[in-house]
């Protein structure tokens, strides 16, 4: 925080000089560095009259004339003397200093006993008490500079605490990040805002290189907060020098306008931390524009960045072990599912591409992300419990006798005690026990009806049967994609939820088609 010059400090200090002044009958004027009058004696203790008097323009003339030869002729932090103007009327310097110059000058009219000229009414002293009340005065003033000074460090410790606080409390909420790996794009985008919330800078920039690929999702990816002064795709590629470097050797953190393409399009300096992962730079940390009084870059501002780059760096490293983990979780998944579909060579790739429909009629539900991950592994792992039923049913080419169906009927119940004591599946449970049940209640396994019946067995049970029907069975051809659609709308409100079932149709199934392809080649392949 910058200190205010004398000059903007000096009201402060004159407004309570001048009421004590004239309380004391004595009227107050306050010059500045040069002599000229800043503010007059105004104060209502003094009575109408002389404030007129005072405020006269021969009186200003006065004041301002032996002000300036204060100002001019005398040194430094010597006692300035009293000088009287007049037989009997006193003038009595009161200098303000910033460090060795001399910034502003009061300047107290005193009237002795003795006084030629005598507005009235007016308090009149001795001449013998100038000396003393001359030193009362410095004194007045001496202990309302140090007051103000007082405040003002008061203030700026109470700024500083603040903005320790705000800084602390930034990263309590950076820590309680940590962990957050559903949407790690928008967790960066939230650090980046409270970073420019709390740090006086115009703008910051996370980037990351496009070649860490261990998060897909921040690859290559750019966060700006704040309004930087030119093009974000400028600073894109004026940084990417930066992310060229391996390693942290040699790294240049502050840039200036002078040596620095990024900082001079900015028009200022620009701290550049890098972002690290197993030793190599994968990111940056920019930020730029300080705003304030104080535009250089100060050492606390430059710790707390290189603190949140280090904690991004830990950031990114938690990602990518989540992404590993989970990619070894779906890999787990889908040698499960493929090891059931393969039962039937029919069925080949069913549940994936079921996976698949649920997530986009979860996405055009508007869900969150989580939730429309959720309903594609529930989609993946909606069949597990065929694993308890014979091949020879699962497979059989004509009708199946009613002891048949109630066999293939049991798979879903099957399924759910499989699956029911892995916590990170519990979310799927109700679509996998429930995906056979129908709106009008005429399902399986417990004829639930209408909304008794979960969301997600709901959507299930679209995508189930709309990749039944799209697929060769043992016992039928796949049907027309017109015919497949039909049926869904006929079904709604009797098999499907009436709701749904509209939205349903009108998805976007190109990349249901490609992987419908994708599994008949493999079959073919594997025929």
């Amino acid at each position: 925080m910058t200190e205010l010059s004398v000059s903007d400090r000096s009201p402060a200090v004159y407004e309570p000089l001048s009421r004590r002044c004239a309380e004391l009958g004595i009227a107050l004027w306050h010059c500045d560095a040069g002599g000229r009058v800043l503010a007059e004696p105004r104060q209502p203790q003094l009575g109408p009259a002389l404030r007129q008097w005072l405020g006269s323009a021969p009186i200003r003339q006065r004041i301002e004339s032996v002000a300036s030869l204060f100002t001019e002729s005398r040194t430094v932090g010597v006692e300035l003397p009293p000088i009287e103007a007049l037989p009997g009327q006193w003038l009595l310097p009161l200098e303000q200093r910033q460090g060795i110059r001399r910034a502003a000058l009061f300047v107290a009219m005193v009237f002795t006993t003795d006084a030629v000229v005598l507005p009235a009414p007016t308090v009149v002293y001795r001449a013998a008490d100038i000396p003393r009340l001359h030193r009362t005065l410095r004194w007045f003033c001496e202990d309302l500079e140090r007051s103000e000074r007082d405040g003002r460090t008061i203030d700026q410790f109470s700024e500083k605490l603040g903005q320790a606080y705000e800084e602390t409390h930034l990263l309590y909420r950076m820590a309680r990040l940590i962990n957050c790996v559903s949407d790690a794009a928008q967790a960066v985008q939230s650090i980046g805002q409270q970073l420019q919330e709390v740090l006086p800078f115009g703008w910051l920039a996370i980037r990351f290189s496009q070649h860490s690929r261990s998060v897909r999702e921040l690859s290559g990816r750019m966060l700006i907060a704040g309004q930087p002064p030119c093009d974000p795709e400028q600073i894109r590629l004026l940084s990417d020098p930066l992310l060229q470097q391996q390693t942290e050797a040699g790294w240049k953190k502050l840039l200036r306008p002078g040596d620095s393409a990024l900082a001079a399009a900015t028009g200022a300096e620009v701290l550049a931390e890098p972002i690290t992962h197993d030793g190599q730079v994968i990111g940056l940390l920019l930020a730029g524009n300080k705003r304030g009084p104080d535009p250089e870059l100060s050492s606390v501002e430059m710790q707390f960045l290189d603190a949140t780059a280090d904690f991004l760096g830990v950031f990114h490293e938690n990602l990518a072990r989540f992404a590993e983990q989970r990619e070894m979780f779906f890999g787990t998944l889908r040698a499960l599912t493929a090891s059931i579909d393969a039962k039937d060579r029919y069925t080949a790739g069913h549940s994936e591409r079921v996976g698949l429909l649920a997530s986009k009629l979860a996405a055009a539900m508007n869900l969150d992300r989580r939730l429309v991950e959720e309903y594609r592994i529930a989609g993946m792992v909606h069949d597990v419990g065929k694993i308890g039923v014979p091949e020879a049913v699962l497979c059989k080419p004509g009708k199946l006798t009613a002891a048949e169906f109630a066999q293939i009927k049991r798979h879903p119940e099957i399924g759910h005690r499989i699956l029911k004591d892995i916590p990170a599946l519990a979310g799927v449970l109700p679509g996998v026990l429930w995906h056979h049940e129908r709106w009008d209640g005429g399902g399986y396994p417990h004829q639930l009806a209408a909304e008794k019946i979960p969301l997600i067995a709901r959507v299930l049970a679209l995508a189930d049967t709309f990749d039944a029907m799209s697929s060769t069975r043992s016992y039928r051809p796949a049907m027309p994609r017109h015919r497949v659609l039909e049926e869904i709308r006929v079904g709604a409100g009797t098999q499907f939820d009436p709701e749904l079932a509209p939205l349903f149709v009108t998805l976007d199934f190109s990349d249901f088609d490609r992987a419908l392809e994708s599994h008949r080649v493999l079959e073919q392949r594997a025929a």
